[in-house]
């Protein structure tokens, strides 16, 4: 799926939030892995703070980030990780497991 619009639309903070929303309503949120990649750390962290306080929560709970020196992890199920490109890729190399992400929007 491609999903195209312009700056603020909400592709980085909506679409996931629906995506988990509809894991959570159909009984598999527990399946429900989003990494979001952001290409600047400050984007990154900035975007999972709001999208926390958009769903009534802390970084942490359902929402976290993954940047250099610094991160923030959601629980590991159901949730939604910001994360730089470069940290993306390290992670996905080295401590996730492919199977563990249920979706990846870049």
């Amino acid at each position: 799926v491609l999903i195209r619009g312009g700056t603020g639309c909400g592709k980085s903070t909506q679409v996931p939030q629906f995506i988990l929303d509809s894991y959570i309503r159909e009984a598999r949120g527990a399946d429900c892995n989003i990494i979001v990649t952001q290409p600047r750390r400050i984007s990154a962290i900035s975007i999972a703070e709001r999208v926390a306080w958009e769903r009534c929560e802390t970084v942490t709970e359902s929402v976290g980030y993954s940047v250099r020196f610094d991160s923030m992890l959601p629980r590991p199920y159901a949730s939604i990780l910001y994360c730089t490109t470069g940290r993306y890729t390290d992670s996905i190399s080295t401590t996730l497991s492919r199977n563990s992400i249920s979706t990846t929007l870049s």
